[in-house]
């Protein structure tokens, strides 16, 4: 008899518990954002992964750059890490990434947590480079790797320094 109706689904390779990359030198991290947020999550569940994105704020990526993608919501949630493939110039419109190295966050992180967590004033719409953009980054993976709902009320209440 085959089960395989029971098991679980298994998100594609490269999507889940990858490790959060490391900036290059030179490579930049945008801060980008998904709107509107209903727009984007529908793009996400309808697996419309054909090397583009609808995301704002990269207007001038370079081959390699990392997207960090927030979505429009109240509060704002990281939704997505991606890495550009070519340039701007190259793709008017639309944001072009390689698919197999995003890595999507299954519950979301937090965008002030990550905020705190980074000790930097992230605003969307801009780059980061070298140290700054390594903070991020870490602070991201360190978020990631926790793999907990992060709109919970003991979560909420830490990021806002509230121990709960």
């Amino acid at each position: 008899m085959d089960h395989s109706s029971d098991d679980p689904p298994t998100a594609p390779p490269g999507r889940l518990n990858d490790a959060i990359p490391q900036i290059g030198e030179g490579q930049r991290l945008y801060v980008v954002e998904g709107r509107p947020w209903r727009k984007a999550l529908q793009w996400l569940v309808d697996g419309d992964l054909d090397g583009t994105r609808p995301w704002h704020g990269a207007k001038d990526y370079r081959d390699g750059d990392v997207l960090l993608t927030v979505l429009s919501t109240d509060p704002r949630m990281v939704m997505c890490l991606d890495v550009t493939d070519g340039d701007a110039a190259a793709h008017p419109g639309r944001i072009r990434v390689r698919d197999a190295e995003t890595i999507f966050f299954r519950h979301g992180i937090s965008f002030d947590a990550l905020k705190a967590m980074a000790e930097i004033n992230i605003q969307l719409y801009r780059y980061y480079q070298g140290a700054d953009a390594q903070k991020i980054l870490n602070a991201l993976g360190r978020e990631y790797h926790l793999d907990t709902p992060w709109f919970t009320p003991e979560r909420w209440l830490n990021t806002h320094g509230i121990i709960w």
